[in-house]
């Protein structure tokens, strides 16, 4: 048997397990069914972009909603996949924060970002492995609910969902005023986590005149540097946040709506950054800016329109800016020198999507279409300036040696030309219905094209004169999934997905020569889109008191993987370049589960494990998580009143590619979360999380580090911590 079919098999044992079991009872968990009504179920509208039973979908998506984000205080993206196993949030102590999204073992721009529909803007994946790299642009208290679709979704998405989607909505005018039951509300709203000295403000208007409703929030956010449980603290920070979230939605008839949205995002950040210090580098200090704009229109049409059951498009403009401003204190000899640093980024989307539902009877069966239509302009910039004035003499140079044999570099400059990248895409996606079986299948087809634009300040980097072209391509993306109801209470499911991400454009086009540590990387106009085959088969129950289960077997095979490997020297210069070079595959398992033992009281667990491995080389994924797991006990009353009591935690991660790097210790930490609210006026929420005060890692966060760094335990989570919440309405 080869390799890839026997891990398949090994992965899938775990949930035949669990299928026979089932199998062996369905009396009993048809009469469970039937002794009362189910709970509501969970809709997702993101893993078929159509709203969907997550019971009835063929992958594994999860939903959060806006109760257990209140629930958990959540105030930064790591606490959203707390309580996700296989999900993972980055974390870097030195200046940079949170990073990206890990799913199942794929992560940073292989997954897609969404608010409200519409793309969150990414950033240079070459920043990675200098731990500058950040996605953290989403503010998360007007969230009102985060979906997670794990595995490849380019069928319905395109390129830069080769790794699963990250969806955030946020809270319409509709949101506020139904909970209060009138047409006007004013909401405030407080918060605290100790975890990182954090104190978050929220002030919501709302109301609602005839067709029209309306509101306007603001957020603001202050706070410090991520504290850590290790013997070293983290970077010392400043952070300071605003959002700023207006909507106006329009109902001018029963069949439609019509909403305006502007989302103004602007955190500030400011670090000693204490680890840079060295016998050259006698002080440093930096101030990052982080700024995002969206604006949006969007309609949706819900009267048929002849075969056209609803309509619905969008068009919107969005942008990311970031700027980097480094003030170092330097020495070289007996001379003092002030060295400023100001590195910037900025990626902006101009875009529109149109996307039609239809439902029609063909050879005796329902079919129920969705297709639609995307497209996306978007420009990408990284410039760069740095200046160093001598404190002796006050001479300034923007011109830094790059020894023998090696041009100085000059500034200002840009490691990759200015891009403008071009995406449009179809698709068509059809569930049919057979009694119990439904059939999915879906069909993407993208065109991307990538067109750099050279100047002179991308010259005074690419000092070897390197080449750099337009790329472009076009990609089919096909997903089956299946979906079966053994009994009203069981349905197992399936699916093949296939995935594809286009080169992205600083790996094509930089070209970067940095004399003084003596490397250089080299543009690839000739990069090929990396592609994934991922299959996917699970179980799932629901029962009428309220408990459920659902456990999945993935295997996820990545080609033509996109990496940074040494090429040669030249000249005594360590020459790079990005390569389609690895074939990777990742194969596990996940569940998770909920049982109602008492109509208050519930006992609740979820678990993933999964392992991953470089076919050329043999070598382990660093990026694959150990296995986690979570184990809770859940108290609510109808009066209001809820408590967890909650473990959570990970063995080693002692799958490395390097025997030198180093090895995330398990762990076993345990939360306890409670809440009150008292009718709709006031709520309450309070956690306390790590409650013995363990030191832990999470895997992620230490991915390719060595052993021997004597700087570790900066990496480490936070020890013991709290956080509460409070919400007063009008």
């Amino acid at each position: 048997m080869p390799a890839y079919r026997r891990r398949l098999f090994l992965a899938a044992l775990p949930a035949a397990a669990l299928f026979a079991g089932s199998l062996s009872a369905p009396a009993g968990a048809a009469e469970v069914a039937a002794a009362g009504e189910m709970r509501l179920d969970t809709i997702s509208v993101t893993a078929t972009r159509s709203e969907k039973s997550t019971f009835e979908t063929p992958q594994t998506v999860t939903v959060i909603d806006e109760q257990e984000l209140d629930r958990h205080t959540v105030t930064r993206p790591s606490d959203l996949t707390r309580y996700e196993p296989g999900v993972d949030v980055t974390n870097q102590p030195a200046r940079t924060g949170s990073g990206g999204f890990t799913i199942r073992g794929i992560g940073d721009n292989r997954v897609r970002i969404q608010i409200d529909g519409v793309r969150v803007p990414d950033f240079p994946g070459t920043n990675a492995p200098s731990g500058t790299y950040t996605r953290d642009f989403v503010d998360m208290e007007l969230l009102k609910r985060v979906e997670i679709v794990r595995g490849p979704a380019s069928a319905l998405y395109g390129s830069d969902a080769i790794g699963g989607v990250v969806a955030f909505e946020t809270k319409d005018p509709d949101d506020y005023l139904k909970r209060v039951g009138k047409d006007w509300t004013a909401v405030i709203k407080g918060g605290y986590d100790s975890a990182d000295r954090s104190l978050s403000k929220t002030l919501v208007a709302a109301g609602r005149a005839a067709w029209a409703e309306g509101m306007v929030a603001y957020t603001r956010r202050d706070g410090h540097a991520l504290g850590t449980s290790g013997s070293l603290s983290a970077n010392p920070q400043d952070t300071a946040s605003n959002n700023v979230l207006a909507k106006l939605v329009l109902r001018p008839t029963g069949e439609d709506r019509v909403r305006f949205t502007v989302e103004s995002f602007d955190k500030k950040v400011e670090t000693d950054v204490v680890s840079d210090r060295s016998a050259t580098v006698l002080d440093s200090r930096g101030e990052d800016r982080t700024r995002r704009l969206r604006l949006s229109v969007d309609h949706t049409h819900t009267a048929p329109i002849g075969f056209i059951d609803q309509l619905q498009w969008r068009l919107f403009t969005t942008r990311v800016t970031r700027d980097e401003d480094t003030t170092q204190l330097r020495r070289s000899g007996t001379a003092l020198a002030r060295r400023i640093s100001n590195f910037d980024y900025e990626q902006s989307i101009v875009g529109g999507e149109v996307q039609l539902s239809s439902t029609v009877t063909l050879f005796g069966l329902k079919n129920s279409f969705t297709y639609g239509a995307t497209l996306e302009r978007s420009k990408t910039k990284r410039p760069r300036d740095r200046y160093e004035t001598a404190l002796a003499t006050g001479a300034v140079t923007r011109s830094f040696s790059g020894g023998p044999g090696v041009p100085p570099e000059a500034f200002p400059n840009k490691n990759f030309p200015d891009t403008t990248t071009l995406q449009g895409g179809i698709y068509v996606q059809d569930e049919i219905a057979a009694g119990r079986l439904t059939v999915t299948p879906a069909l993407r087809l993208d065109y991307y094209k990538m067109t750099p634009h050279p100047d002179a300040s991308f010259l005074n980097t690419n000092i070897r004169n390197f080449r750099v072209d337009e790329v472009s391509d076009v990609a089919l993306s096909p997903k089956l999934g299946a979906t079966y109801a053994l009994t009203d209470a069981l349905t197992v499911y399936g699916q093949y997905a296939r995935g594809f991400r286009s080169p992205p454009y600083d790996d094509a086009n930089i070209g970067f020569t940095n004399g003084p540590s003596r490397y250089e990387i080299l543009p690839n106009a000739n990069l090929k889109a990396e592609k994934s085959d991922g299959f996917e088969a699970g179980l799932r129950g629901r029962f009428a008191d309220g408990s459920s289960f659902g456990v999945s077997a993935f295997y996820n095979l990545y080609s033509d993987f996109i990496e940074s490997r040494q090429i040669g020297i030249r000249n005594g210069i360590t020459q790079f370049q990005a390569r389609n070079i690895a074939n990777v595959e990742i194969w596990g398992v996940d569940g998770r589960g909920e049982w109602r033992f008492l109509p208050e009281w519930g006992l609740f667990g979820s678990a993933a494990f999964a392992r991953g491995e470089d076919r050329d080389t043999g070598l382990p994924i660093d990026s694959v998580a150990p296995l986690t797991g979570v184990l809770g006990v859940r108290y609510d009353r109808a009066d209001g009143w809820g408590a967890e009591l909650l473990g959570r935690g990970a063995t080693r991660h002692s799958r490395v590619s390097t025997p030198g790097n180093f090895q995330a210790p398990g762990y076993a930490v345990a939360d306890a979360n409670i809440s009150y609210e008292w009718d709709p006026t006031l709520s309450i929420n309070a956690g306390v999380f790590n409650i013995f005060d363990r030191k832990t890692f999470n895997y992620r966060d230490v991915s390719g580090l060595g052993a021997n760094r004597t700087d570790i335990d900066r990496y480490a989570r936070p020890g013991r911590t709290f956080a509460v919440n409070a919400t007063l309405r009008w």
